[in-house]
């Protein structure tokens, strides 16, 4: 069923179709989205937003047949748009760098796909290998073995005179597809080939307190144009740093924060009229594959943490320490699939959708994390769907192209906001 606020938004964005693209295009010259991006949303029935916005994404396995099928001339137009930009031809060669384990047989199916969508795209691809190997076997492929069998070959990377190859291979354009949360990638930084996106954006550097700094303000204009309430599409987060759960420093602030949120949370309840009680996500502010989060309902859930949930609470991906948070107002998911509670990722080149799916999870519910033990993932497809014309009758739409629409365009205004946060980073590092 669709919800009011799903057909509000749908039918405030084909009103405004063309101040919205106007004002997109306006901040997308300034700060490109990235060159790729997955967008985590949560529907909640009353709010639509993005809870966390993913420079290398994983998880391409997930996507449809469809839209696999569709996703090579959107990667295509994604490197024209770049050689436009620089002024100069990207060439014919891409080199794949992924994150650098093999045992995550799900991961490898990923990467499988990306590598076929690149390929498919009219460019000659290689998997290279950023990683340790054993000693002597520097020239060696190292064979990567996917969950359902597929074989890739991965070979070990080599730096010299600035230009990085992989064995006889000399890419003119380097994919990553590699967070390195476990620390700054140095050697990539005299690098000549272009890379994207740049290593310099990984969870070593990145915050999702800037992310979402930089979302809820373009939402606020968004729903301007819109002229609807903001708070329909905007998510509340506040930062706390430094912390350490495992010391116990910084637990007071963080129970504070929680209970700021948990009250502007409760008076925006009352007045929209959502009959629930609320609730935070603690999140690791550099975290990813749903590692160093936890729920709180009130501030003494974070007073009263047990040993165990220190621990969890402590270290994030590649044991790398949780030096910062996030308090994020709680969204409940009303998206429903098979009776299990769904949220919905969306995948983008640059500022264009190009597939996603639903994550579930048995062992959650609509207020739990789902990017956690038990999740599993379910077809979204994009290229099914048809946006509604701007003379059709919303409510003579089908359900799809109306989530195809606002799905799609709450995951742009999340991609210009990390455009906005990479762009910054840019600045910095240069």
């Amino acid at each position: 069923m669709i919800s009011k606020t799903m057909k509000l938004l749908a039918e405030g964005i084909q009103k405004n179709r063309r101040s919205l693209w106007e004002w997109q295009m306006e901040y997308a010259r300034k700060a490109p989205p990235p060159f790729y991006c997955s967008i985590d949303l949560r529907d909640s029935g009353h709010k639509i937003v993005p809870v966390d916005s993913n420079l290398y994404p994983g998880g391409f396995n997930n996507i449809c047949p469809e839209d696999l099928r569709a996703a090579p001339p959107v990667f295509r137009a994604q490197i024209d748009a770049i050689s436009t930009q620089r002024c100069q031809p990207t060439g014919k060669k891409v080199l794949i760098i992924p994150e650098s384990h093999t045992n995550n047989i799900y991961y490898i199916e990923n990467l499988y796909y990306l590598h076929q969508i690149t390929q498919n795209a009219g460019f000659e691809t290689r998997i290279g290998w950023y990683g340790p190997v054993a000693p002597g076997s520097e020239q060696t492929p190292i064979r990567l073995k996917s969950q359902t069998g597929k074989e890739l070959l991965a070979h070990p990377i080599r730096i010299q005179d600035g230009i990085l190859s992989a064995q006889d291979f000399v890419p003119d354009l380097i994919l990553l597809n590699n967070d390195f949360s476990g620390g700054y990638p140095k050697p990539l930084d005299c690098v000549q080939q272009p890379i994207f996106p740049s290593h310099t954006l990984g969870w070593h550097s990145r915050k999702k307190s800037e992310h979402f700094n930089n979302y809820n303000r373009l939402a606020r204009e968004f729903a301007e144009i819109l002229n609807i309430d903001p708070w329909l599409i905007q998510i509340d987060t506040e930062e706390v740093t430094p912390v350490n759960f495992d010391e116990n420093q910084g637990t007071e602030e963080v129970a504070q924060v929680v209970d700021r949120v948990l009250t502007r949370t409760r008076k925006a309840y009352e007045s929209h009229n959502v009959n629930r009680k609320p609730f935070v996500f603690v999140k690791n502010n550099a975290g990813t594959y749903g590692m160093g989060i936890m729920v709180a309902y009130s501030a003494d859930d974070l007073r009263n943490l047990n040993r165990r949930e220190k621990n969890k609470m402590s270290v994030g991906k590649n044991k790398s320490l949780i030096q910062s948070v996030v308090v994020q107002e709680g969204v409940p998911t009303a998206t429903l699939i098979d009776r299990l509670a769904a949220e919905p990722v969306i995948y983008l080149f640059g500022g264009q959708l190009v597939g996603g799916f639903l994550r579930t999870n048995s062992e959650k519910t609509d207020e739990g994390n789902l990017n956690s033990q038990g999740m599993v993932f379910k077809k979204l497809c994009m290229s099914d769907l048809r946006t509604p014309h701007q003379d059709e009758d919303l409510d003579d739409l089908k359900e799809e192209p109306i989530l195809e629409l606002v799905y799609g365009s709450i995951a742009r205004l999340s991609a210009l906001a990390t455009g906005l946060e990479l762009a910054a980073h840019a600045r910095q590092h240069n």
